[in-house]
């Protein structure tokens, strides 16, 4: 099943800020919905309104029109009446191309209706008033004044019924609007307090893992480092820091211990090359002597053998925590050999198999020697056949592969199960084959091999090392 990753603290702000931001977008359009849908229905009543009173005022104007006409006799006043009703006919369009109800939409009807009879009345009242003096036009003048009593009452009943139904609803959607302000603010409020709970225990968690964080680098800096892990969080970021500062913790734990593991061999090396050494200085002194007199009497192979082991020797002093390089160690073998061959004579074949584009590469000092020293004690002192060690140096999969093969009796096998630790001794340092395994593991963190084999014939110790140029492996 797969794992989902946590939020990160910057994720969790975004989100918090958007729903937010999407809560009060919400509040505030429907507020400004509400309010709009309000002044809408307003707009409209007062424009109902408008429309009727423009109706109504115009045919208050036909009438005076017609009444000045009367009293005039001026025919000005025909043309002034055909206008306002022209006028009134085209409010009552506007009117009607409103949002109007059914009802009142045949009241208009009527009025039409109405306006037609009116007009007529008009006319003849007019036409006959101008005519001659016959007082007959009074009858179509009255039918007249009867009809737009008419009109105005069906247009006052029209401007009531919807005074009285639109400021009804206008009221509703008020008290509506008003609602939604009282909404508005409590949400707002409730928004605010929880926006202030959930920022205020947001950053109490996030400064309880930095404190204990910051906490537990105190202690380190003290030189504590029994500390137990600090726990994962939901947030990625921070467990991020707790994942790191275990990683640190448990390094610096190992490379602690590695360091005493370290002091404890060099101390171990140390005290057997004490053990080993006469005054090294007199020791240098007299075989310089003896090399002095061997040159003076002739004998060229004494002095040969004299000036290896004094190089043998200075090189087994140095510091036993030095790296050298492949080509340093090979040149002390040489001389360990040149030295070891004065022994067994023609009973000894060294060879040398070696890629010297490896020579440069580097290990602890005496990696080699305690293993050369280890195939002559136990591998062919004591044998009355030939013996022959082979050195072979070759590179693979970008590591170093270091064998030395002997033909002699091989390992114990207790040596190889590791129920008996190796215990050989060279004949310089008395530095052992365990030591050299250790040293290697320490200097190439754990990433060196050291394997021990018997073979057919003899037995053969390989070691196989990273390739590093310097002062140890990271």
């Amino acid at each position: 099943m797969k794992m989902t990753r946590p939020l990160t603290i910057r994720e969790k702000v975004i989100i918090s800020y958007m729903l937010l931001i999407m809560i009060l977008a919400w509040l505030i359009g429907n507020l400004l919905y509400s309010n709009y849908t309000l002044a809408q229905s307003y707009n409209e009543l007062m424009g109902d309104l408008v429309d009727l009173n423009n109706i109504s005022q115009e045919i208050d104007n036909s009438m005076e029109s017609i009444d000045r006409l009367l009293l005039t006799r001026s025919t000005v006043y025909i043309d002034r009446y055909y206008s306002h009703m022209y006028d009134a006919g085209a409010e009552m369009v506007v009117f009607e191309n409103g949002n109007i109800s059914e009802e009142n939409y045949y009241r208009m009807k009527d009025l039409r209706q109405l306006m037609v009879s009116y007009q007529g009345y008009c006319e003849k009242t007019y036409t006959i008033a101008l005519s001659s003096n016959d007082e007959r036009y009074i009858e179509n003048y009255n039918d007249a004044q009867r009809i737009y009593g008419y009109m105005k009452a069906l247009i006052q009943e029209t401007y009531d019924g919807i005074s009285e139904k639109g400021f009804s609803n206008y009221e509703q959607m008020e008290n509506y609007n008003n609602l939604m302000w009282w909404i508005f603010t409590i949400l707002f409020v409730i928004m605010v307090l929880g926006a202030s709970v959930y920022a205020y225990e947001f950053s109490k968690e996030i400064t309880k893992n930095i404190h204990e964080l910051t906490e537990a680098s105190k202690r380190i800096s003290k030189g504590y480092f029994d500390l137990v892990e600090l726990k994962g969080t939901p947030d990625e970021e921070i467990s991020i820091l707790a994942g790191a500062f275990n990683k640190m913790v448990i390094n610096t734990r190992r490379l602690m211990h590695e360091i005493q593991r370290k002091a404890d061999l060099e101390k171990e090396a140390q005290f057997k090359a004490l053990q080993a050494q006469i005054n090294p200085h007199f020791l240098f002194n007299t075989l310089n002597v003896i090399d002095k007199l061997a040159l003076i009497e002739g004998a060229d192979r004494t002095c040969e053998l004299i000036e290896s082991l004094s190089d043998l020797l200075r090189y087994n002093l140095r510091r036993i925590d030095a790296h050298v390089t492949l080509q340093d160690e090979i040149y002390n073998i040489r001389e360990y050999v040149n030295i070891q061959k004065a022994r067994f004579s023609d009973r000894l074949e060294y060879i040398e198999d070696i890629d010297e584009n490896l020579l440069p590469y580097t290990l602890p000092a005496l990696s080699l020697q305690p293993v050369i020293e280890n195939a002559f004690k136990h591998g062919l002192e004591g044998s009355e056949e030939k013996g022959e060690i082979r050195l072979t140096i070759k590179e693979f999969n970008e590591k170093i592969i270091i064998e030395v093969w002997d033909n002699g009796k091989g390992i114990d096998k207790s040596v190889l199960s590791g129920e008996k630790k190796s215990t050989s001794k060279g004949h310089t340092t008395g530095i052992g084959v365990d030591n050299v395994r250790q040293r290697l593991n320490l200097y190439f963190k754990e990433k060196s091999q050291f394997i021990m084999e018997n073979h057919e014939q003899g037995a053969v110790v390989k070691m196989i090392i990273p390739k590093v140029r310097g002062e140890g492996y990271v």
